[in-house]
């Protein structure tokens, strides 16, 4: 607060000195000197700041506050404040410039009495820019490294997962292989082996979420796969959510990635259940096609890939609560969640997938009325690619050496090398699978090598087994798939690489080809 003070004496030099000097500071710094009567009318308005604002010097002077900033209401709120006797800083964006003010009262000592109001406003225009964009780059470094943790964190998960599931789809398409064809356990086991090889999609899109994979784009049938994760959606939402389909026949294949597509309509339904809580509802999942004009696509989300002509769609309705215009613009956002507790990225992962596949989105959603999430890929005319491939009946001969860390693993190797026609005999760790080579090193036909082991790697493993005999062939298997476990695995000279989780004829094409190279 500036108090007004009765000047005893005066040096007019003094004086002159000053107020040149002051003059000096307002004609060169990036400010504005202004001062109010008490009744808001501006009685001072200099400095070089005055330029970004469209004014000059004293321009203003006459004019009350009240008229001149009329449009501002942050500006005339301050004033108000200001004249009632409060020292304020703020910080506003005026005519395109930020300036930071002070509005300090300017009181009479005799009565302290406000008689005006005094304001410094300094232009930061280019310093607010730097700090914004200094706060921008420091969010987009945290997202990163959040991103980069939950990717290292996926793909360990998904490693470990690979090699259980190898031990599970191992298992049970062995089994299947060894009962006749007319056992009732078939069809259990089909369902069995049907489970696990989605679970395998699912780690391998972990894996290229975390960098360590890729994805596989085939044409499929969107109507199929819904049919096929029915039961498994059933049984993940709640016992009061119907979930109905209205599936369409005879749809045309989109070109995608399965597991990708399959996390789409998890997610979706989920969130769709989710909405609904504890009240009775239905969450209905439907398919079809669509022709998409131009005045369509303005409406979609990640309208980046998307041009005229025949989509796929997936549409998942739900009669939950709905959504607000505020929350339906957010959805999308990374980490944004309406509950308790989030679920990771939720619908910006899906809203990644879609623009990933040159797909979009449509979002319908208004309180108390659900929401429905219409999902669009590109109609293609190929034909579907079949999941479960005949087996082919592969026989053998010989002694196969497995070195494998985790005895799932072993133990499902063992059983389908065994049902083909081999003896096994198996090892716990690089070390002792060298060993084990060196002793029977005459006997053995072929090694099933795994990558990653805690005592002695895959890497080291194969060179030993290399020193004792260099045309023993060698299998790698990984958890990861080809290019990053081979992308570690400088030594040449491999037979073949299988990755986890693999299935009997999945072994049984990788050995042909080993024996056929040497023989």
């Amino acid at each position: 607060m500036y108090y007004i003070r009765a000047q005893v004496t005066r040096d007019p030099a003094s004086e002159r000195e000053t107020e040149f000097r002051l003059r000096m500071v307002i004609d060169n710094a990036p400010i504005v000197l202004w001062a109010l009567d008490k009744d808001g009318v501006f009685t001072l308005s200099e400095g070089r700041g005055l330029k970004g604002l469209g004014l000059t010097p004293g321009q203003v002077v006459g004019q009350s506050a009240f008229t001149v900033y009329a449009s501002v209401p942050e500006i005339l709120d301050c004033v108000r404040r200001g004249l009632a006797g409060e020292e304020i800083l703020k910080t506003l964006e005026v005519a395109g410039r930020v300036y930071e003010t002070l509005y300090s009262p300017l009181i009479d000592p005799s009565n302290g009495a406000v008689i005006g109001l005094l304001g410094i406003s300094t232009d930061i225009t280019e310093r607010h820019g730097a700090e914004k964009e200094r706060e921008s780059l420091q969010a987009q470094l945290l997202q990163v490294q959040k991103l980069e943790s939950l990717g290292l964190l996926a793909g360990g998960i998904a490693h470990d997962f690979n090699n259980i599931l190898t031990a599970i789809l191992g298992g049970a398409a062995t089994a299947r292989l060894s009962l006749p064809p007319e056992s009732p356990a078939q069809a259990d086991l089909d369902i069995v082996i049907s489970a696990a090889q989605r679970a395998a999609d699912l780690t391998r899109q972990m894996l290229a979420y975390s960098g360590k994979g890729h994805f596989e784009v085939r044409p499929f049938d969107v109507s199929r796969l819904v049919k096929e994760l029915a039961n498994l959606l059933e049984t993940t939402i709640s016992k009061k959510v119907q979930l109905r389909l209205e599936l369409a026949a005879s749809l045309p294949t989109i070109e995608a990635d399965m597991a990708q597509v399959q996390q789409i309509i998890m997610n979706l339904v989920i969130n769709g259940a989710e909405a609904i809580g504890d009240q009775r509802g239905t969450v209905l999942v439907t398919t079809g096609t669509q022709t998409v004009d131009e005045v369509y696509a303005q409406s979609l989300f990640a309208t980046d890939g998307i041009t005229v002509g025949r989509y796929v769609f997936i549409e998942v309705h739900d009669t939950g609560c709905g959504m607000d215009e505020s929350t339906k613009a957010k959805i999308f956002d990374p980490f944004f969640t309406t509950k308790f507790t989030g679920r990771g990225l939720g619908l910006a992962a899906v809203l990644g997938i879609v623009r990933g596949h040159g797909g979009a989105i449509k979002v319908y959603s208004s309180p108390g009325r659900g929401s429905t999430f219409k999902v669009f890929f590109r109609a293609s005319s190929a034909e579907a690619i079949e999941r479960i491939k005949p087996v082919p009946r592969y026989r053998g001969q010989g002694l196969v050496l497995v070195v494998d860390d985790d005895a799932g693993v072993r133990g499902a190797a063992r059983r389908m090398l065994k049902l083909f026609g081999f003896d096994v005999i198996e090892a716990e760790d690089g070390r002792v699978g060298a060993a084990a080579f060196a002793a029977r090193a005459s006997e053995i036909v072929l090694v099933l090598l795994d990558m990653t082991m805690l005592e002695m790697g895959g890497e080291e493993t194969f060179r030993e087994i290399r020193h004792v005999r260099d045309d023993v062939p060698v299998i790698l298997t990984s958890g990861y798939n080809e290019i990053e476990a081979t992308r570690r695995f400088t030594s040449k000279g491999l037979a073949g690489f299988l990755q986890k989780p693999f299935t009997p004829d999945d072994l049984a094409t990788k050995l042909a080809a080993a024996f056929a190279r040497i023989g």
